[in-house]
Parts: C-alpha cells; structure tokens; sequence
C-alpha cells in the first residue's frame, strides 16, 4: 500500500558510523585503556572513567587494532624471551636505531627467523646472542648482514668457562682458604695490644667462618652419587646416559664430572645481609661487649626486625667462634692450638673475585686470591686468559682476539678450550663485537618490558595479545 510520508535518517559519521554501538572517541578510549593494561584490569577502571566496556569487549579492540606500518629496518636486535619459561620460548626483534620493537615470533627457531629476514631485504646489521639458532637464521635469511655477538654474553660465557675451570680445583681453593685464615689468624706485634678483630661477614673472611667440612664428613648419600657418576663414566657411559641412570639432571651430572671431589653444598646464608643497618647495629653493639642474642634480638625487633631469634644467633656465631680463635692464639690454651680455618668461597663467588672488580676489592678476598694464586700456575694462566679476553671486549681490541685463541686453545683446561672452538666458530661474529658500535642491551631492555606485561595479564596472555601490546605501545 502506498504511504505519502518518508521517513529520512541523517547520517552522522563524525559521531558514529552506522549500526555502529559504540562512538569512534568511546572506541580509541577503551583501546588506549586495553593497552596500558589489558583487559581484566581495564574492566575495572573504565567505570571510573565513565566508560561502559567489559574486559572481553576491550581484549577484542585491541587484537582488532590497526598497527601502522613501521619504516623499514636496518639495525636490529634479535634475541628470544619466554613464553612458558622452560618450556616454549618466542623470538622478539627490535629496531635499534629507533629503539622499538617490530616483531614478535612465536618460537625461536633458525626456520622462522631466516623466513622473517627474507622478507625484509634491507637489514644490514643483526645483534644477537651466541645462539645457534639464531646464527643460522640470520645465515640464511639475510646473508649479506653483519652479524654482532653480543658483547655481555660474551663476557658472561668467559666467566662461565672460568667457572668451570674452578669447580675442577676444588682442592686447591680449600688449601688456599686455609692459608689465608693461619696468615690473618697470626698474632702480631703490638704494644699491649691486640690487633683489631675484622668481623667481616664475607664468606672469606679471616678466622671469621666456621671450618668447612672435610671430605670424610660429606653426607654418604652425595659421596656414594659422586662415586656413582665417576664409576658410569670409566664404563664409557654419556652424560645423558647417567642421567636417566642416577635421576641427576645433566648439568648436576657434568658438575661431578668436572669436580676432583665431591662438591660441597652451598653454606646457608643468613638473612641478616652484610651492611644492613641491622648488621651495622649488631657488629656496634657486639664491639661495646653485648655478647647476648638475646638481647640483641630484641634490640633489632625494636627497631623492626621481624626475624627469629636463631637468624641473630647464627648471624654473631660466627664472631663469637673468632673471639674463641683469637683468644687462644693470643693467651695460649691448654693442649693444642686450634689451627684457625675459614670456609672457602664456591666457585661461582670465586668467579667474580677473579675477573677484573668494577669496585675496590675488600682486604680478606684480595689476600686469599693472592694466595690461591700463588704457587699455582694452572689457576693463574685461567684466570689471565678470562682477564684478557674481558679487557679485549671492553676496550674493542680486534687486534688481540687472534692472539687469545691460540693461548685459549693450548690452554690445559678443557672448558677454555671449548670456549675458544666456540668463538673461532663464531669468530666474525665476535670480531664484529669488537669493531661495531651495536649490541642487544636495546633488546634485552624490550624483553624486560615484555616480561611486565606478561605478570600485568598474571601471565595468560596469547603471543598474538602480547603482540599487539608491545608493537602499538611502541
């Protein structure tokens, strides 16, 4: 039937667009709100704001999110960050010269990464790490490139080796502990006076630590695993091999390999950490003769400790075991003299008091590595080689890498040895390190973002989620 009236709709496309539910202005608002926090922590707060949105309609406008399209790169950094840490693990690529990621892979493989770089022909530099994986991709997909290891790995693997070269001395490192408690234990000369006790609480700390524990008083079940793995290993048994026999993980298993002994387990550390303010005021109050943990104790409660009783004692145990030390070397007891022992520093703490410090050594660590060196070519030689190829890469010397090798290689030590095939391996790569002014300290920065962003989401973020995130942020 025919109608004489019509009815007209006026478009208005600035305001909404049609069969639109939400305004363009709404739309960006709720979008800008998802990125700064995702999706259930927006759902929160654009109530606030005055904004309708649930936390599934924000999550759907930032996957839907246009992201512009970035210029074309020419430096990047390249390096991976974990999806589900030990069990999946994703590629981020960042732009270095405009300090901003641009991609985010979601596994790690050399297939992927050369798949990515071919199709982006203008990259002419790739900071990575020493990854294989990575190594190959770039081979493959872009050919042309220079590749720069990365010069924190780098040292971070040149104290790894020296690492591994300390577990195997585990010996010597006790015996110079030894020499370094008698030398600091030793009276000297005054007039009338005592020399001032040192209550350091640095693991090497003359006199200061209670003695480690010999080889005979290692709990059985470690000494019989130690023998254990050492005994496969005579049979022609592989690492993985004695792994599945013993239920050790491989790198438990290559540790007892690598030791002369049984290693020793870690010491406990106290809570109570060196220079605290709660350690100032114990070691001020033991000086003015509070011998009393007691006391002690509830002198730092009051100040708003909230640890046990027993923290402070075995935090001032190990002073009042040197007062006992001092007092018989000094003024002589009945029978014989206890000879004064310090418990030696693991070779992971090792490691650092050998490599080049970046602040003054105390007293203590550098008299044992004195010590530890002395009479010990082996030691020495390893430590120089780390020394040496550290300085090499903070200076940006390529002229000494050449060099280094060759000693690295004719090193006794088989874990320098390794290092050093690994370098030659990648050797344009470190060469590259020493020359070019890149590095991937742009990249690891992006992947500690990307880690903030994962704990913000508590997590449950997908890659293609996270992506969106951290290219728009960008």
């Amino acid at each position: 039937m025919d109608c004489g009236r019509s009815t007209f709709t006026e478009r208005l496309p600035a305001l909404a667009q049609s069969h639109a539910r939400r305004t363009p202005r709404l739309t960006e608002s709720l979008t800008r709100v998802g990125l700064a926090l995702g999706g259930e922590a927006a759902a929160r707060l654009v109530p606030a704001l005055g904004l309708v949105g649930s936390a599934d309609t924000v999550l759907r406008l930032v996957h839907h999110a246009v992201i512009a399209p970035a210029p074309p790169p020419r430096v990047v950094g390249v390096d991976d960050w974990a999806i589900r840490r030990g069990h999946n693990y994703g590629t981020i690529i960042v732009d270095l010269e405009r300090r901003a990621p641009i991609e985010l892979l979601p596994d790690r493989t050399a297939d992927t990464l050369s798949h990515w770089l071919a199709e982006h022909p203008g990259i002419e530099v790739i900071a990575r790490d020493r990854a294989e994986a990575y190594a190959q991709g770039a081979r493959e997909g872009a050919p042309g490139a220079v590749q720069v290891a990365d010069r924190w790995h780098l040292l971070k693997n040149a104290g790894e080796a020296l690492e591994r070269v300390l577990q195997s001395q585990r010996a010597a490192i006790r015996q110079a502990a030894t020499e370094t408690a008698s030398e600091a234990s030793a009276p000297k000369p005054a007039e009338g006076t005592s020399p001032p006790l040192d209550r350091s609480n640095s693991p090497a700390s003359a006199a200061t630590e209670e003695p480690s524990a010999p080889p005979s008083t290692i709990p059985t079940v470690r000494q019989a695993l130690y023998e254990q793995v050492h005994a496969l290993d005579a049979q022609g048994a592989s690492i993985r091999a004695i792994s599945k026999i013993t239920g050790r993980s491989p790198p438990t298993v290559r540790k007892y390999l690598l030791a002369d002994e049984c290693p020793e387990r870690a010491p406990r550390r106290t809570k109570i950490g060196s220079g605290t303010d709660h350690d100032t005021l114990l070691r001020t109050r033991w000086n003015e003769g509070c011998r009393d943990a007691a006391v002690l104790w509830c002198e730092l409660k009051g100040r708003g400790f909230r640890g046990t009783l027993r923290t402070v004692q075995r935090h001032v145990e190990r002073w009042r075991r040197a007062d006992d030390v001092r007092a018989r070397v000094l003024h002589g007891a009945k029978g014989a003299t206890p000879v004064p022992t310090m418990r030696p520093p693991s070779p992971r703490q090792l490691r650092w008091w050998l490599l080049p410090p970046t602040v003054e050594q105390p007293a203590d660590q550098t008299r044992y590595v004195k010590n530890l060196l002395a009479g010990r070519p082996a030691i020495a030689t390893a430590q120089r080689l780390a020394q040496d190829f550290a300085d090499m890469v903070r200076t940006h010397d390529p002229a000494k890498f050449a060099p280094w090798l060759e000693q690295a290689e004719a090193s006794q030590f088989a874990e320098l040895r390794d290092f050093a095939a690994g370098l030659r391996r990648d050797a344009r790569a470190v060469e590259a390190a020493l020359t070019q002014p890149w590095s991937n300290g742009q990249t690891e920065g992006q992947v500690t973002k990307l880690k903030m962003l994962k704990r913000q989401m508590y997590g449950r973020a997908s890659v293609p989620l996270l992506r969106q995130r951290m290219l728009l942020a960008a």
